[in-house]
C-alpha cells in the first residue's frame, strides 16, 4: 500500500485546469490502487502563512518565548514536513501564473 500525497495550489478552485487534472488523477490512481490512502492538500483553500520577520524569529532558537503566532506556524511547518516525509508519492499540481508557480506552492517550498 502506498501513500500518496496531492498538492492542489490553484486560486481558481474547481475553475482551474490544474485541480480538474489532479483531480482526475485521483479518480484514475483510486481505481486502479484501491487500497493506496490519498491525502489531498488544498494549498489555495487552506494557505500557508508569509514567511516574515517574526515568523523567521521561530526557526532560530533563542531565550525569548516563541509568540502564539509563531506557535502556531511552527507547528504548521513541523506538520507539513512530516506529510511530505510520510507520503510515497507526491503528486503537485501547479498553475503557471506569468510563467511561474503560484505563491501558494512556493510558500510550502
Amino acid at each position: 500500500m502506498s501513500k500518496v500525497l496531492v498538492l492542489k495550489s490553484s486560486i481558481l478552485a474547481g475553475y482551474s485546469q490544474s485541480n480538474q487534472l489532479s483531480d482526475y488523477f485521483v479518480e484514475q490512481w483510486r481505481e486502479k490502487h484501491s487500497a493506496d490512502e490519498i491525502t489531498v492538500r488544498d494549498l489555495a483553500a487552506n494557505p500557508i502563512p508569509v514567511l516574515d520577520g517574526e515568523l523567521v524569529g521561530a526557526l532560530h532558537p533563542s531565550d525569548a518565548p516563541l509568540t502564539p503566532r509563531q506557535q502556531e506556524a511552527l507547528a504548521l511547518s513541523d506538520e507539513l514536513i512530516a506529510e511530505l516525509k510520510s507520503h510515497d508519492v507526491i503528486v503537485i499540481a501547479a498553475p503557471m501564473y506569468n510563467f511561474n508557480i503560484s505563491t501558494q506552492l512556493k510558500k510550502l517550498f
